[in-house]
Parts: C-alpha cells; structure tokens; sequence
C-alpha cells in the first residue's frame, strides 16, 4: 500500500508480499484477493492465490476490541507439467509462513480441478494483530 504512511497494511497484502519476497521459481503468477479477468487459467502456469478468509475482533474489555484475527487463504493451482516436488515445495512455504509469524491453522488435502486437471492446494494461515486505538 504505497502512500499509506503508518496506516496499517492489510493482512491479505502483508502475505502476498512476504510470499512474493521469498522468489520461489516455481510460482508462475501471484495474484491477492482475485484472478484477473485474461489471467492463463489453462493449467500451464503454476498460480497462487491469497485471499483475505475472515478477520474477527476479539480482546474485548470494557465492551472495546483490541485485537483482530487475520485468517488468509492460499490456493495453488499447480501447473500440469510440474517438475517440483509438490510436496515438498508446499511445505517449504507453509515453514516460511510459520517463521514469519504466521501459523498455518488448516490445510485441505490437495485435490484436482475438474476443469483444467490441475492439482490443487488449500490451507489457511492466521496471526493475531493487535490494534492501536486513540484513548484506549
């Protein structure tokens, strides 16, 4: 979020960012929030997708928040010619996350697209912010 100062960068971005700062090579496309309309969806890329999953308050005292829960979602859409180690390479990253601070709080069994017959990868990290109000 360029020229947003202080402001707090959204949960969303700061995965997507960290994700993108790590220059894995098997990540063809990086996309947060959505796939953009004319993406290659056609399975010859490897694509991964982060997306804000649910961001509860919590911390309540005297009927005030103090803290929210990010939930992010990451997808991938391996391509089919993939000569990584699928495996390996998901649990490398979900590491990475988890080195940062991020803890990986669920991840579905990779499963294949019936559109395109890519296989696919879900799991979910959270982090607890703690939010800084005037007065509080």
């Amino acid at each position: 979020m360029e020229g947003a100062g202080s402001l707090m960068e959204l949960p969303v971005m700061t995965v997507y960012q960290l994700i993108q700062s790590l220059h894995y090579g098997w990540i063809d496309q990086l996309y947060s929030m959505n796939i953009p309309p004319g993406a290659d969806t056609s399975g010859k890329q490897t694509i991964v997708l982060v997306t804000s999953v649910t961001e509860p308050l919590g911390g309540y005292r005297n009927d005030r928040f103090s803290n929210m829960q990010a939930n992010i979602q990451i997808q991938i859409f391996w391509k089919k010619e993939i000569q990584e180690n699928i495996f390996n390479e998901e649990v490398t990253l979900m590491n990475n996350l988890e080195n940062q601070d991020w803890l990986v709080s669920s991840h579905e069994p990779n499963t294949v697209d019936p559109d395109t017959d890519q296989i696919t990868a879900t799991f979910s990290v959270s982090k607890t912010i703690t939010m800084k109000k005037e007065g509080f």
